[in-house]
């Protein structure tokens, strides 16, 4: 039987290796006639194909790596934003501790300013009547000096006897009389202090005053986490708005309707649980892509070892009949 024949006429005889490859009969690649080699030609096909395989293969690794270096991206960039809001929101968290904190000592300092001003209210009534009193006395004390002097009668005017007693008793009079002023004054500017000390820290009960304040912001930061229900109608979507699509102008970037709408507690938020969903679908999303990757990239390294050894082969001078029979 005979398998090769070259110009030069050399008949070569079929080894036994080549007769079982060549029993089946091999269709030449592209439709041409072939090399006459058999085996030379199914690898030659056989290499075609697995190069094929491996462009394809290695397309779909470039691809993937691609996707996932752009996935990584975007995963890291919602990381980025959860972390952001999770400090925001332990301190906001520690905003309303320090809050209830300030709120229970303003508390104390109004119970205590309510019971100065009550104290000083006291005192000043009690000095208003002391000094009435001592006003009576006053006035009970020029009555009597006036009698005696119309009684007209020189032993008791002469400044002897009884009339030196009067005299001293009204210069002690007289004295606790000069102190009135001095002691008004400083009432007057005690119940100013503590009315002041009542408008600016306020009372629990009262609209005003830094208590008012404290509460308005214990309100703002919802310390007490009370559920914000909003109707649907006049309620602004927190993580852009369902199917919205608009037109956008060349040049100009996606308008996709994502913009922050915070509120408190931020952790139980509707758009912090979008945004943490967000990144935890594409977290999902790069473990098996990753997956997908490592597996894509053995197949095109196996296509690719194949493909180089069958290339080793054809490239051969001792295999290729196109060289080995050009001597």
């Amino acid at each position: 039987m005979l398998i090769l024949k070259y110009d030069l006429g050399e008949v070569l005889e079929c080894e036994p290796k080549i007769r079982e490859c060549c029993e089946k009969e091999i269709k030449p690649p592209d439709g041409n006639k072939g090399s006459g080699d058999c085996c030379y030609d199914e690898w030659t096909a056989e290499y075609k194909e697995i190069d094929a395989r491996y462009k394809k293969a290695d397309k779909t690794v470039t691809y993937l790596t691609e996707r996932l270096s752009h996935l990584t991206a975007q995963r890291d960039m919602w990381k980025i934003w959860k972390d952001e809001m999770d400090k925001a929101c332990d301190y906001s968290k520690k905003i309303c501790r320090q809050l209830e904190i300030v709120l229970h000592h303003n508390a104390r300092i109004s119970q205590n300013e309510f019971l100065t001003k009550r104290a000083i209210n006291l005192l000043f009534c009690m000095l208003r009547d002391f000094f009435m009193q001592i006003d009576l006395l006053k006035k009970k004390y020029d009555s009597m000096v006036n009698c005696i002097k119309c009684l007209n009668n020189p032993a008791l005017v002469s400044g002897q006897g009884i009339m030196v007693l009067i005299e001293d008793y009204g210069k002690k009079l007289d004295a606790v009389i000069q102190t009135r002023d001095a002691l008004i004054e400083a009432i007057i500017m005690a119940i100013g202090i503590i009315n002041n000390i009542n408008k600016n820290v306020g009372h629990p009960s009262h609209h005003f005053g830094l208590n008012m304040v404290l509460k308005e912001w214990k309100k703002a930061f919802n310390c007490d986490g009370k559920n914000q229900e909003e109707s649907e109608e006049k309620r602004k979507p927190e993580f852009g708005m369902e199917g919205y699509q608009r037109n956008t102008p060349e040049g100009e970037f996606e308008d996709t309707g994502l913009e922050p709408m915070f509120k408190f507690p931020i952790c139980d938020s509707r758009y912090y649980k979008k945004i943490d969903g967000k990144y935890m679908e594409d977290t999902e999303d790069f473990n098996e892509l990753s997956k997908w990757l490592l597996n894509e990239t053995k197949h095109r390294d196996n296509l690719k070892a194949l493909r180089d050894g069958l290339n080793s082969v054809i490239s051969d001078p001792n295999v290729d009949p196109s060289k080995r029979c050009a001597k």
